[in-house]
């Protein structure tokens, strides 16, 4: 076998990425966007020593699942994994990944109970990033797939329409005041990237990541993105002046602040601040929260959120329990969720500044952990505290399935795992969440 080389190929399974599996005499051939029951004419483009890559020269057959891609940019974006799919099968696909995964990296027998799906599985995120660059002029989008190489977003149908057209028309007015892209090569320029959150009420805050201080352009370009979009609440210019991979800095200078960003999930208000952590489809955060609550007993009458954030689902399940105690290690995201609090005139949570791991060994008599933890999962040290102090119930949201079975297989010894339930919060990408009721043993059986 050699690069370039051709095959006819038969694909028979999908890696957890989504690529297409097939074998050449029991060698294993990666290839993008073929789907299980296709054949198709490949060419290697990579061998590595167990495994190789392909790519497509022509479908012979086409699985029935396969659909024509929305979105135009698809081929070159990296955005989004799976729009050759239809949507029935995204989800079929991700709950295999998900049980596979229990299965190879824990040795856990699990089934998802249910995956939950969106009715339309677009446009449905209310946080995104573009990136800049500069070739004869500036260009915004996002990067194209395994590169940093920035391609010009026409449309998008995981963002909101109407933050599409606030990236097309800043990207204009900076034109206009002949900004660049930062380069990271020759450390020149000055635009790095733009964030943009909104509410589902239709307002949006949007950030200008910088390389240095441009208020004087920011302050002109504000004015036209203002009467072009009452609707942007808040212009923000965050200044990242070091030689780094993070994406913000420490420094934000206001460009203009009309009000703050509020969000409203069952009632319970929340302020947002730009760089606090909230989940990006609103839809599946009310059907993820409301699943978290269906957990929540008479029983459980103290009960410490994990990883709190904002408070968001402290404050959710604050009216069916005596006391909650949300616990985050981020200042600002305290802050936020202390805001709330009052705001929500709710007076049984308590929020405290600090890691989970540590401060949880100073409450006592926890009935219930509700454990939402970044991609790397848990911390052993967290694990160890939670079998410790004997936690009847433990909630354990996730976003990454293989930290998830790793933290599941160093509970099993101690607690039943009740259910896993899992939800679509990333359509037409392979992202998934994960929800899981886990309880202790010597209380379950």
């Amino acid at each position: 076998m050699k690069i370039n080389e051709k095959f006819n190929v038969l694909c028979v399974d999908l890696t957890h990425d989504g690529l297409g599996v097939c074998k050449i005499d029991n060698f294993s051939i990666f290839v993008k966007y073929l789907l299980p029951g296709e054949e198709a004419l490949i060419k290697i483009i990579k061998i590595n020593k167990s495994y190789g890559f392909g790519e497509i020269i022509n479908l012979i057959n086409k699985s029935i699942n396969r659909i024509e891609p929305i979105c135009k940019h698809y081929y070159e974006c990296g955005g989004c994994d799976l729009l050759h799919m239809n949507y029935e099968s995204q989800l079929e696909f991700k709950k295999k990944m998900a049980e596979e995964s229990f299965k190879r990296l824990a040795n856990l027998d699990l089934q998802v109970n249910n995956i939950y799906g969106m009715d339309e599985p677009f446009y449905y995120r209310n946080k995104v990033q573009v990136f800049f660059d500069t070739t004869d002029k500036l260009i915004s989008g996002f990067y194209q797939s395994k590169t940093h190489k920035v391609f010009s977003l026409e449309e998008c149908f995981i963002q909101t329409d109407t933050a599409s057209m606030i990236v097309q028309d800043f990207t204009k007015l900076a034109n206009k005041f002949n900004l660049t892209s930062y380069n990271e090569t020759t450390k020149k320029g000055v635009l790095r990237s733009m964030l943009i959150r909104n509410n589902s009420f239709g307002e949006y805050v949007v950030v200008i990541i910088v390389r240095h201080d441009i208020h004087a352009a920011l302050n002109e370009i504000g004015e036209e993105l203002k009467t072009i979009y009452p609707n942007i609440i808040q212009l923000v210019m965050n200044i990242n002046s070091k030689e780094t991979n993070k994406i913000l800095g420490k420094k934000d200078k206001i460009i203009f602040h009309n009000k703050m960003l509020y969000e409203e999930v069952n009632d319970i208000k929340y302020v947002l601040d730009y760089r606090a952590f909230f989940q990006v489809n609103h839809i599946q955060m009310i059907n993820l929260f409301n699943k978290v609550k269906s957990y929540i007993t008479k029983e459980d009458q103290k009960v410490v959120d994990g990883y709190c954030g904002v408070g968001a689902i402290a404050l959710q399940i604050a009216d069916k329990v005596q006391k909650v105690f949300g616990i985050e290690i981020i200042e600002e995201a305290i802050g936020n969720a202390n805001i709330n609090k009052e705001k929500n005139n709710i007076k049984n949570v308590e929020f405290i500044l600090g890691k989970t791991e540590e401060k949880i060994k100073d409450i006592k008599n926890i009935d219930c952990i509700i454990i939402d933890p970044p991609r790397k999962g848990l911390d052993i040290e967290l694990i160890n505290a939670i079998i410790d102090k004997q936690i009847k119930k433990i909630i354990y949201i996730s976003c990454n399935v293989s930290t998830l079975a790793r933290d599941l297989a160093l509970l099993d010894e101690k607690y039943d795992i009740v259910e896993v339930n899992a939800f679509d919060l990333f359509p037409n990408t392979k992202g998934l969440e994960m929800c899981s009721l886990l309880t202790l043993k010597c209380e379950s059986n």
